[in-house]
């Protein structure tokens, strides 16, 4: 190797470092001295490059001599063993307890004990910043030090993620009592589009996560246009993601959920969730993480919070913000625009009814339908179909965060009755169909009953009206005639001239009929006279 070789590989950066450098530049003097073609000049041109003095190089060459190769001497120094490192983690990494440890040992090993200093230095140098993270507060904190792969770009609806969010602000409830509330959401990783969101008072449970789902898949009013049916579902560990109703519920969505063992492998809704921080929760009232005034006070903390309904319209009014004009980095675009710039095809949503009857919840108890309706989570709800059914059990199944509605079914069969609705807040509608079906009822009704009605009389008529002998309702021609003539009828013949003679003698004191008293009279004296 000549000069114009040395010069050419430190030209091309293979190294800056004077350690780096040293080990090269050293073999190669070497090489040049076995070859014998050493020369100051070599020398001094491999001090210049480095930046040493040439003294420093013939020390450097003669040491490689020495110790037969042309790496740098280690210096003996306090390295971190496998001893130091257990009393680190018995005192979960603090040093300067650590320290203390170590001395004590030292001491009565009769040896000289280190330095806080050295072994400061000797932790820096051996030991990585994840490594004591761990130490302190756990693998978790120490995995925030790793690096990681960048995930490879998908398509839209391809993988949505998913995950709540605790609001960092307190909010008025409708009944007067302050709350922190949750957001549940779900973002297409492909575009960072918010595919929807449910707030939840108190804390979020599988409800949320249904609400949430119904609002990202439906495409129609108010929800659209962006919607659809995801390919994957990433989720962490939460039991709310991962209950049987949402796991059912994406089943028959036909969408698989995979849970993912750490927040970072999910980054998309992570980020999300610190823009929300910064870009939304911090510019509201009653902010839980403004700037102390002192340890006890925060800035702001005794202003009136906002109402839960104004919270919630707040809310929608920045996710519409983030989707429409936040450009995200990633992307150069805004969600909206690289959804819209986005050609793949998207699979068919089910409708609104199917996807309601996917996400119903129940608690299956017996509930009965009262003149009020139906009274469920302390409210009275009207059913659409429930003119005649007072006393009916049925089973009530809802829609998380969908409470001015609830579904009917019979508590025995099961069968569908139809929804019901808040009794105080019906429609004009509602009401006209629950009085138009009332009066359809009662007319149906009615129409039965007097048919009824006509059938019995018709089936007891004989028993209850008497009817006209045969004869009477039958004339002859002639006495046709006669009735139209108006002259009497001739009778009818009779069947004997003679009259009825019986075979035993009648005693002469009957009296026989058509026959007058005087005839009769002398009668029974010409008997008499005859008999003397």
């Amino acid at each position: 190797m000549t000069a114009g070789d040395v010069s050419e590989t430190v030209d091309d950066g293979l190294g800056r470092d004077r350690d780096e450098l040293r080990p090269a530049a050293v073999g190669q003097l070497l090489w040049l001295r076995e070859a014998g073609e050493l020369r100051t000049t070599h020398v001094r041109m491999v001090a210049d490059v480095v930046g040493v003095h040439i003294r420093t190089v013939w020390s450097w060459l003669r040491q490689a001599e020495k110790t037969g190769g042309p790496e740098k001497p280690e210096r003996r120094r306090f390295r971190v063993t496998e001893e130091v490192t257990e009393v680190l983690a018995d005192y979960q990494g603090n040093v300067k307890r650590a320290h203390e440890r170590l001395v004590e040992l030292a001491v009565a090993a009769g040896e000289k004990p280190v330095g806080l200093t050295t072994l400061h230095d000797a932790i820096a140098r051996d030991l990585d910043p994840g490594f004591m993270a761990g130490l302190r507060e756990g693998i978790p904190a120490a995995r925030g030090f790793d690096p990681c792969f960048q995930r490879p770009a998908v398509a839209r609806n391809e993988v949505w993620e998913g995950d709540h969010k605790q609001a960092e602000t307190v909010v008025m409830m409708p009944d007067g009592k302050p709350s922190r509330v949750w957001v549940t959401w779900f973002e297409d990783r492909g575009t960072g589009y918010v595919m929807g969101w449910a707030v939840t008072a108190g804390s979020a449970h599988r409800g949320s996560v249904l609400a949430a789902v119904r609002m990202s898949v439906l495409r129609e009013g108010p929800y659209g246009p962006v919607g659809g049916l995801p390919r994957l579902v990433r989720v962490d560990g939460g039991a709310d993601f991962l209950s049987k109703t949402v796991r059912r519920a994406f089943g028959l969505l036909g969408v698989p959920v995979h849970r993912v063992r750490s927040a970072r492998h999910k980054g998309g809704i992570e980020r999300l969730n610190l823009t929300s921080m910064t870009r939304f929760f911090a510019d509201l009232p009653r902010y839980t993480k403004a700037p102390r005034l002192d340890h006890r006070r925060r800035v702001g903390e005794s202003d009136p919070p906002l109402t839960f309904e104004e919270f919630v319209r707040l809310l929608g009014e920045w996710v519409h913000k983030y989707n429409t004009e936040h450009v995200i980095e990633r992307t150069g675009m805004t969600p909206l625009e690289a959804w819209q710039a986005d050609p793949t095809e998207i699979r068919p949503e089910p409708s609104a009814s199917e996807l309601r009857a996917y996400m119903l919840e129940s608690d299956h108890r017996v509930r009965k339908i009262t003149s009020h309706g139906v009274e469920f989570a302390g409210r009275a709800y009207m059913p659409e179909n429930g003119v005649g059914r007072i006393g009916l059990q049925v089973r009530v199944r809802w829609m998380p965060h969908h409470s001015h509605e609830i579904d009917l079914y019979t508590f025995r069969g099961n069968r569908y009755l139809g929804r019901a609705f808040l009794s105080n807040e019906a429609s004009e509608e509602l009401r006209a169909k629950v009085l138009l079906e009332r009066d359809e009822h009662s007319r149906a009704l009615r129409q039965a009953l007097e048919r009824s009605a006509e059938r019995k009389r018709d089936r007891h008529l004989p028993s209850t009206q008497p009817e006209l002998p045969v004869r009477a309702l039958r004339m002859t021609e002639q006495e046709a005639r006669a009735e139209l003539d108006g002259a009497k009828a001739p009778e009818a013949p009779r069947r004997r001239t003679q009259p009825y003679r019986p075979l035993t003698p009648v005693p002469a004191a009957w009296k026989r009929p058509g026959q007058d008293l005087d005839h009769t009279a002398s009668t029974d004296t010409a008997s008499k006279e005859d008999a003397s």
